[in-house]
């Protein structure tokens, strides 16, 4: 574990120091892009992101989307270590920031109210409205319902507006990824398809994943690229059995993320699930379908229009996430995302395929 967080790309500050923390996903951070654009004219906004996405974190900076950033240590940033949580409020508060913005970070807010992070102003706020009473010093903000909202209210509380307006790469870089991504692709024109997600609650079954690809591939007329990190390459495997390599192939456990950033950036749309790869797709401006259960797009994103496709099943109970009956399932377990069927998201899949094909005749 690192003794403090290690700051990178940020010039002597000349703006009030704010530090924001927020969940470990690579989606979580993206969701605040908007955040530090509304922050930008009156303070140095830092996030601390853990070092796992220094690649992309580097990425954000150089195209002046990040001021810089506080790179953690893996070991800081899980619930299942408090102890850690309580070691990183000693560590941020050695930094002596004006503000300190916490998201969902539950054992922070209650190590905050034990005096352990101490900083000029510590603004809080939590999806579902858990953690200790506002203080003098410690404001707990309540929830908007909506992931990004409740970011963009940090600004908000601070004086400061944003419009919410998603944040993405420039054209340039987006353009010098998708070319360095092309050496790892064997045509000009593919469909990306990333299954997996950090959490697995969130995702829908191979089978609607399988049966997904085969309409891309036979009916929609398109190539598919297999992604996701190393555990499930063989499960990758097992995925596109069947399929010759003119049809499909696996990069499973073989990128890196600026590597997977670029084939985003080259790719005709996206299917996957509610995760970091959808983030990602929306970073580079590339359209995605996703499969949402118990998240919602409504939940997360502050917009979404043409560029997301939400695949869900019209079930009562999602979405459920930040609700009291949180995966207390009524029926079988996570069915809103398994009783999917790839018939569902048929039309959608067809109609981006054939988007594709028109623009590229």
């Amino acid at each position: 574990m690192k003794p403090e967080p290690e700051v990178r790309g940020s010039e002597a500050a000349t703006r009030p120091l704010l530090i924001f923390i927020t969940y470990t996903g690579i989606g979580d951070l993206l969701m605040a892009l908007p955040l530090f654009d509304a922050l930008r004219s009156q303070f140095k906004a830092l996030p601390v992101i853990p070092s796992a996405y220094a690649e992309l974190a580097e990425l954000l900076h150089h195209d002046r989307l990040l001021d810089g950033y506080l790179l953690v240590d893996e070991g800081l940033v899980f619930l299942r270590q408090p102890l850690r949580h309580l070691l990183m409020c000693r560590a941020v508060s050695d930094l002596q920031a004006d503000v300190v913005a916490i998201y969902g970070k539950l054992v922070m807010a209650y190590g905050t109210r034990l005096g352990l992070l101490r900083a000029g102003r510590v603004l809080y706020c939590h999806p579902r409205g858990m953690g200790p009473r506002s203080t003098s010093t410690f404001e707990h903000l309540p929830t908007t319902g909506n992931q990004m909202r409740d970011y963009l209210q940090f600004a908000s509380r601070l004086g400061l507006s944003g419009n919410g307006a998603r944040a993405t790469f420039t054209e340039g870089l987006k353009a010098g990824l998708a070319q360095e991504a092309q050496a790892l692709i064997p045509w000009p024109s593919y469909v990306t398809v990333a299954p997996w997600t950090s959490d697995p609650r969130r995702d829908a079954s191979l089978r609607f994943f399988r049966e997904c690809i085969d309409i891309i591939v036979h009916e929609g007329g398109l190539p598919v690229v297999l992604t996701g990190v190393a555990q499930y390459r063989k499960i990758a495997e097992d995925l596109l059995r069947g399929l010759p390599d003119t049809q499909a192939m696996s990069l499973v456990g073989s990128t890196t993320i600026r590597q997977m950033l670029g084939l985003l950036a080259g790719t005709r749309f996206l299917l996957t699930n509610d995760g970091g790869s959808l983030h990602m797709a929306r970073l580079v401006g590339t359209p995605a379908i996703a499969a949402f259960g118990p998240t919602a797009p409504e939940l997360r994103l502050h917009t979404f229009a043409e560029e997301l496709m939400a695949i869900r099943q019209p079930l009562p109970c999602s979405p459920c996430e930040h609700t009291p009956a949180r995966y207390k399932c009524p029926g079988p377990y996570l069915d809103c995302l398994r009783s999917l069927e790839a018939a569902s998201a048929r039309q959608a899949l067809l109609l981006a395929c054939r988007a594709v094909t028109e623009r590229t005749v």
